[in-house]
């Protein structure tokens, strides 16, 4: 991403709306690790609450996401971005890359920055990364009653492989997991 100031003046919200192309700031300091936490549990929290009872999700949240957590992974070669539109955080994504395969981990975006194709965005920067690496493939695990998440892949090439069930601090999530080779 390219880091942009705001001009003298600013623009009217719309042209600046529709002009303006979201940011990927790396998460390496502790204040983003932090940021992302917050940000983490409160989008998990919006849009998982249909699937687990509240303190189960609490859990969840603490277990995958806490400072603690995303910090763990970012010590195991996971890299995490926060997703800025102009000075507003709007969602965050994470990725690992492996032997032949990029595996997006995560991608939440806040509810209404849903449907304009920045999730898209996101997922094909991931796609043309993979490929720079020679990796042949992007995978990723999505939570199997998310119908419209398993969607959005899908419109994109990305292919159902198998149910997998993940196990977090005692509690069970059942994932599809999806992959689109490169």
């Amino acid at each position: 991403g390219t880091i942009r100031k705001n001009p003298p003046g600013g623009l009217t919200l719309k042209t600046n709306r529709r002009t303006m192309k979201p940011d990927y700031k790396l998460v390496a300091k502790a204040k983003y690790i932090h940021m992302t936490a917050d940000l983490a549990s409160e989008l998990w929290h919006e849009v998982y609450k249909r699937y687990y009872p509240a303190k189960q999700l609490d859990t969840l949240v603490e277990a995958l996401q806490s400072a603690e957590a995303i910090e763990e992974d970012i010590d195991n070669d996971v890299n995490y971005f926060l997703v800025f539109l102009g000075d507003k955080l709007i969602g965050y994504f994470a990725w690992k890359m492996e032997n032949t395969v990029l595996h997006l981990l995560h991608l939440y975006l806040k509810p209404e920055y849903r449907g304009k194709a920045i999730g898209r965005d996101i997922v094909m920067s991931c796609e043309r990364l993979a490929r720079g690496e020679g990796r042949g493939r992007v995978c990723c695990e999505v939570h199997t009653k998310c119908l419209p998440v398993q969607q959005f892949f899908k419109a994109r090439g990305y292919r159902i492989l198998k149910p997998v069930e993940n196990v977090a601090a005692g509690i069970s999530m059942q994932l599809t997991e999806m992959e689109k080779m490169l």
